[in-house]
């Protein structure tokens, strides 16, 4: 199956979650709001002064300051100024009543309890006033919006801790082979670390999307059985390992004795082409290539769409040199991009085993079935690696 049509064919059969939870927003970076974010504090919430100078009444600039305190943030009281007076302020602090403007530190003349203003100086310079930044009532973020890094800091800016945002489903993860262990195990020569679990794990993280780790199912039909049986709490099982027609792969027969349908067997894409997924009652198991390169490409390019839009950071390039491609299938082509051009990485060729081969790799390009042949300084759209 071609990969759009698989990807179309994924989303018939799956539908997000539509509730919602409370998180505190220590947890919510990634998640998607469920309800408009409306300011309930106006920032900033009094006039202060945006940098560290001396407030002043800007007429008076003719004539010498006279220093007649000091103003720090966090103080309570407001101070005030008479003419020709003016107050030490510091970043932060309420502007003392009288005063329009600040003058730099570093751009006033002090001489003893005065000071002299720059002939440059403009009215309202250094001034913040209350609600400029945001107002009560604005909507700030809206609901369906991702929560990313700068959604955080406004949350907290506001005073709200707790979000209502649409709850994920919930993703479980698990390897495959009797030739796999742990990273933390220690390997002998002819055993293999698991890395796809953690791999895959990686950039369901990158989209904000929580998993839980299942562990490692050996290569015995019950015990592939047993595996799935006890997923029933999850919504999405990721398994990389057993997609292809080897004489040990029970993937296939278990998911068919335990009620699965199949939605495809096979992908027309390099690397990757054993990719399978099934679904039953709504849930999806996916049966990734156990060769690192397909198992990440596959989730890449299947999974992180199906559970958010917009996953990917694309970037328009020129394409560096010729390459040949197979047609008849999409193909990755990893690689970097230099002052504007996309250069494949070690020419194009590589083993979907190869994990070094993407470690040293920042896009992808992903040729469209038709294509047999990408030519240089062809534009092409590269996705970021995440």
């Amino acid at each position: 199956m071609l990969l759009n049509d698989a990807l179309d064919a994924l989303k018939s059969k799956f539908k997000l979650k539509i509730d919602s939870e409370i998180l505190p927003i220590s947890m919510a970076l990634g998640k998607t709001l469920a309800n408009d974010v409306v300011a309930v504090k106006d920032l900033p919430c009094f006039d202060n002064s945006a940098l560290d100078g001396f407030a002043v009444k800007f007429e008076d600039k003719d004539k010498p300051y006279k220093i007649v305190a000091s103003a720090f943030a966090g103080d309570k009281e407001q101070l005030s100024i008479g003419k020709n007076e003016c107050v030490k302020i510091m970043t932060g602090a309420k502007m003392p009543k009288g005063a329009d403007t600040i003058i730099k530190i570093e751009d006033c003349v002090v001489e003893g309890n005065f000071i002299k203003a720059p002939n440059n100086l403009k009215k309202g310079d250094g001034y913040r006033f209350k609600g400029e930044e945001v107002k009560i009532g604005e909507i700030l973020l809206k609901s369906g919006e991702i929560l990313n890094t700068r959604g955080i800091m406004m949350l907290a800016a506001q005073g709200i801790s707790f979000i209502n945002v649409k709850k994920q489903p919930s993703v479980g993860i698990y390897s495959s082979g009797n030739e796999i262990i742990e990273p933390w195990q220690r390997a002998s020569e002819d055993k293999i670390y698991n890395a796809n679990a953690f791999g895959i794990a990686a950039l369901l993280r990158s989209i904000g999307q929580d998993s839980s780790y299942l562990g490692i199912i050996k290569d015995n039909l019950d015990a592939v059985k047993q595996a799935f049986l006890n997923t029933t709490n999850y919504d999405i099982i990721v398994c990389s390992g057993g997609a292809s027609a080897g004489e040990a792969d029970f993937m296939k027969i278990a998911l068919s004795e335990l009620g699965y349908s199949e939605i495809f067997s096979h992908l027309k894409i390099r690397p990757g082409r054993p990719c399978k997924a099934y679904e039953k009652d709504g849930k999806l198991v996916f049966v990734l290539p156990g060769n690192p390169m397909a198992a990440y490409l596959c989730l890449m390019m299947l999974v992180l769409p199906l559970l958010k839009d917009e996953c990917f950071v694309t970037q328009k390039a020129v394409n560096g040199e010729n390459l040949k491609v197979k047609s008849g299938r999409a193909n990755a082509v990893f690689g970097n991009v230099t002052d504007g051009k996309f250069v494949a990485t070690d020419g194009g060729k590589y083993g979907s085993g190869m994990i070094k081969h993407i470690l040293n790799s920042d896009f992808v390009l992903i040729t469209s079935p038709d294509q047999s042949e990408i030519l240089k300084n062809d534009e092409i759209s590269l996705i970021k690696l995440p």
